[in-house]
């Protein structure tokens, strides 16, 4: 009888490890920020839904999903390792306006891919790989979600015509990436950078 009520008290202190929401990505400046974030108050007046707060413009890199808190630490050690690989900063143009009508998202993209970005991202998902953590085999698709739960779907925008009032192309410099947590607070979703690594 002892030995059965060890037994349970064992099992109710047992505590339940953390798991946290995370996922690579890069993040604009000031200034493109500023740009994208203008974009996205047209489109959110065009096709309705909710546009992104402005701090939260990202280009995901790579979405990984749930991961325990204990292994947040492999993760950065997996970054500074493609970090000492070398990869180089690169710039790229967002120059076209999409929808995905599945999940009623509006997005910018990109008309050209770097071979820079596609290294970074094939070097990340090379190594995670091998370290056994799982994410999203689909071909990568580089883009940056601007109105969420958008009503009306726009004709898609791409180089060569003009996009919403006249709007140019903005190039977007890169010279590093985050591990980033995402979460709620007060209701609303926000990102909290784990780590930064830079591109030479």
């Amino acid at each position: 009888m002892p030995q059965q009520t060890m037994q349970l008290v064992e099992k109710n202190t047992s505590i339940k490890e953390e798991i946290a929401r995370v996922f690579f990505a890069v993040w604009p400046d000031t200034a493109v920020q500023r740009r994208l974030d203008d974009l996205a108050t047209q489109l959110e007046n065009s096709c309705g839904g909710r546009k992104v707060r402005a701090e939260n413009i990202h280009l995901t890199l790579l979405f990984l999903g749930d991961v325990k808190d204990s292994r947040l630490d492999a993760l950065c050690q997996i970054a500074s390792e493609v970090e000492g690989d070398g990869l180089q900063a690169f710039d790229f143009v967002v120059d076209e306006v999409r929808n995905w009508k599945h999940n009623h998202i509006t997005y910018a993209g990109l008309s050209k891919t770097p071979q820079e970005l596609l290294n970074l991202v094939f070097a990340l998902q090379r190594k995670l790989s091998t370290a056994g953590f799982l994410f999203d085999l689909q071909a990568y698709v580089p883009h940056i979600t601007l109105v969420r739960k958008a009503k009306f779907p726009i004709p898609s925008i791409g180089p060569g015509i003009d996009l919403p009032d006249g709007m140019q192309p903005v190039i977007w410099s890169v010279g590093e990436w985050v591990l980033v947590k995402s979460g709620q607070a007060n209701g609303r979703s926000g990102y909290t950078p784990i780590g930064r690594w830079s591109l030479a």
